[in-house]
């Protein structure tokens, strides 16, 4: 009867002492838990990576699209303005909203995609990498009409018609003011980026004789 005490209270003995272990070991390994990761930095996501401008405004002359079917050039650009290589998946979409002063109601809305891009090599397996100072643009053509479909300079002041002759055959309207605004998301992880809005003055043109060059043949 002794013997079995004794080795009761031996037991009890092991199963208190594997009791403290164990507990002396969670302990150990929570406090080191900790420390790793006190140690390790937190990882945030830059909130300036890029800027976004319009960098061209060109209208075109009448060789490339003469008078009565005017049209622009407009480029607009980016920039890695960290000072770090920033490299993530991209889904390119925003859009320009060209806009006239005189007549806020007229405007023109262009859809941007990653087809916009002028090098479209940089997109590589949906990633982008921009090394500091990089840039990227895209490209897009504005024939002067509304979203509504009305080709502006039907609406612009050709007043004293005859004596406004600015080339041969060529009559000119009055200067019209135009602002851009721009919006883009490159990297979903930083969001939607605004250019700031950009004006620019339109010279209307159209033929007197439209059946002479430099409208007709």
């Amino acid at each position: 009867m002794g013997s079995c005490n004794a080795h009761i209270k031996k037991s009890r003995v092991a199963y208190c002492i594997i009791t403290v272990i164990n507990y002396f070991l969670i302990v150990l390994a929570s406090f080191f838990s900790l420390k790793c990761k006190e140690s390790l930095p937190v990882h945030i996501v830059p909130q300036h990576v890029v800027d976004i401008k319009i960098t061209t405004i060109e209208q075109y002359n009448d060789h490339i699209a003469r008078p009565g079917r005017q049209k622009m050039h407009i480029v607009l650009s980016g920039e890695n303005v960290y000072d770090e290589v920033f490299w993530d998946s991209v889904n390119i979409k925003g859009s320009v909203r060209i806009w006239w002063k005189r007549k806020p109601q007229r405007y023109k809305t262009i859809i941007l995609t990653e087809k916009s891009l002028t090098n479209r090599a940089l997109v590589h397996n949906g990633r982008m990498m921009l090394v500091p100072g990089q840039r990227f643009s895209m490209d897009m053509y504005w024939d002067i009409r509304s979203d509504d479909g009305i080709y502006l300079v039907s609406e612009m002041d050709f007043a004293k018609f005859n004596s406004r002759t600015c080339a041969a055959n060529v009559i000119c309207g009055n200067r019209e003011d135009f602002v851009i605004e721009a919006s883009l998301n490159i990297y979903d992880r930083l969001g939607y980026l605004k250019a700031p809005p950009e004006e620019f003055t339109f010279y209307p043109r159209m033929c007197k004789y439209p059946e002479y060059p430099p409208c007709g043949p």
